[in-house]
């Protein structure tokens, strides 16, 4: 690449050779300014279409594949006369700008066994991510991915889609295929976000319980509409969920069979069945409660081997969060039916065994901290079941832009429970008037109701959007106001129209969340 520069140089000096030789230290200085100059821009120009472009990509991937082959000694030495010469054995590379694919010749010659288990070196070399093996005639093809950061979506885009959950651009969790997640991370690792991710999406679709021993991340939610009696953190309720479930697991067997439409193999989404997921966090400090209770201990194991055996075809699926999944709290039979298995955060070589398998005894599990410089969080490994798992970084939440995880669980409509096998969970169904608070109304009470308005019949007539009112709504209620019911559906005053109308006016003007709209709405009111 310097030789066009050097050439224009030459040419420059000979067309100018008697101004050089009158002022021979004045042009020698100038010639070598200009010569650093253009070396310098080369070398950046160099660098970038390295790092840059397939093209020299490829060439510098083959440059460091062959110095590999050298150094390892794979290669045939060829002697003609005193000259001897290095062959290679047959190796393609095939590169793209999302990774490259090395493939080895096998068919019988000396480093077929080498060949075979070459995978940890690929990732090594070229600073890659190991994400398939593949056997075609007599060769032995590796994928090594690259740049796996920018397939990082944001956590808005964590959503179902017809290939499952989205996770990365091309990482998706398909539950029905690969039923029962189980996640695993250190302090810090970013799991608890990454489930408040996974939660986010599911509750758009499904009915979600959520289990928090620690009394910590999750509590929170329990006041949530969308959430409604549907968290639990005492020891005593979380074991009664699960036993709930495996009743509801049952009933909704039940239910199937004897559904008209009825046909063995057939899952629970053919029956018109919302599926159900239970997210359990910590899974192995709820078990350390359970140390000196042997048949509550016995119950929650049988509990737990139940569900994860029985639960894909009635839709009823357990998400499983833990630091470490050792055999003493998850049996290793039963962590063998999880099908989609996610780390994030650093483990320990045992950690990723447990983790992943002996399909991915020659993975090479990195420690990065940083990437271009930055510190990055979230970052993991995600497999299916028996899979060689793939570098994996879970939902970018933009915590700095005021994001709230709270805000937006509360902005969500509530799915009603429907079907007869939700009765044993012995409630009414989550954002159905309860019996105990059902208005009863009498003669005097008709002019009353003859004022209401039903929320939805409201909604249409201004042109707000219903969540929205139902966010404001739940906000008024935590500071005591109370919304009538009329055949199961909220209702509002007159007075209260004008509450909403004015929150929503307050917003629109500026005010950073619908709570601070209702504050500076009563201070407008009550000067």
């Amino acid at each position: 690449m310097l030789l066009p520069f050097l050439f224009m140089l030459g040419l420059y000096g000979y067309w100018h050779y008697q101004d050089i030789m009158v002022e021979p230290i004045l042009y020698s200085g100038i010639f070598i300014a200009i010569l650093l100059f253009f070396i310098i821009m080369v070398e950046i120009f160099n660098r970038y279409l390295y790092l840059k472009t397939t093209f020299f990509g490829r060439l510098d991937n083959l440059r460091v594949l062959s110095n590999y082959l050298y150094q390892h000694n794979y290669f045939f030495m060829k002697k003609t006369g005193d000259k001897k010469s290095v062959k290679f054995p047959k190796v393609y590379v095939k590169r793209d700008k999302y990774g490259l694919d090395a493939t080895f010749i096998l068919q019988g010659n000396k480093f077929q066994d080498k060949f075979l288990n070459i995978a940890k070196d690929l990732e090594i070399m070229f600073d890659g991510d190991f994400i398939d093996k593949v056997f075609i005639k007599g060769f032995v093809s590796y994928t090594i991915a690259f740049g796996r950061i920018e397939g990082r979506v944001n956590v808005r885009d964590v959503v179902l889609t017809d290939k499952g959950i989205r996770l990365m651009d091309n990482i998706y969790w398909d539950f029905n295929e690969h039923p029962h997640l189980l996640l695993a991370g250190g302090t810090g690792g970013g799991k608890t976000v990454l489930l408040f991710s996974l939660i986010k999406a599911l509750a758009e679709f499904a009915y979600v319980d959520i289990c928090d021993p620690k009394k910590s991340d999750f509590t929170g939610l329990k006041d949530i509409p969308v959430f409604q009696s549907r968290v639990f953190f005492e020891k005593e309720d979380m074991i009664q969920c699960l036993k709930d479930n495996v009743e509801f697991m049952d009933k909704r067997y039940e239910a199937m069979a004897n559904h008209p439409d009825f046909s063995p193999g057939k899952r629970y989404s053919a029956y018109g069945m919302k599926p159900k997921f239970i997210v359990f966090d910590e899974w192995a400090a709820f078990m350390a409660t359970l140390d000196n209770d042997y048949k509550s201990y016995a119950l929650v194991q049988e509990y737990l081997t139940q569900i994860i055996l029985k639960g894909r075809q009635a839709g009823l699926i357990v998400v499983l969060g833990m630091q470490r999944p050792d055999g003493e709290y998850v049996k290793t039979a039963l962590r063998d039916n999880f099908m989609k298995r996610v780390s994030v955060g650093h483990l320990e070589d045992t950690g990723y065994n447990m983790m992943y398998g002996e399909a991915n005894r020659n993975k090479e599990f990195k420690k990065i901290d940083k990437i271009n410089g930055k510190k990055v969080r979230g970052r993991g490994y995600i497999a299916n079941g028996g899979e060689i798992a793939q570098e994996f970084f879970s939902p970018f939440v933009p915590f700095d832009e005021g994001f709230s995880f709270i805000e937006l669980f509360q902005s969500m409509s509530v799915i009603p429970f429907e079907g007869e096998e939700f009765s044993v969970f012995g409630m009414s169904e989550v954002g159905v008037l309860k019996t105990d608070e059902a208005d009863v109304f009498d003669e005097g009470q008709d002019d009353v109701s003859s004022e209401l308005k039903l929320l939805k019949d409201y909604a249409v007539e201004t042109g707000l959007d219903i969540k929205v009112l139902r966010k404001i709504i739940d906000i008024l209620r935590g500071l005591g106001h109370e919304f009538e019911k009329m055949d199961n559906s909220l209702c509002l005053t007159p007075e209260q129209e004008i509450i909403l109308k004015g929150v929503v006016s307050e917003f629109e003007k500026g005010q950073p969340s619908y709570a601070k709209a209702v504050e500076v709405y009563f201070e407008g009111e009550n000067p």
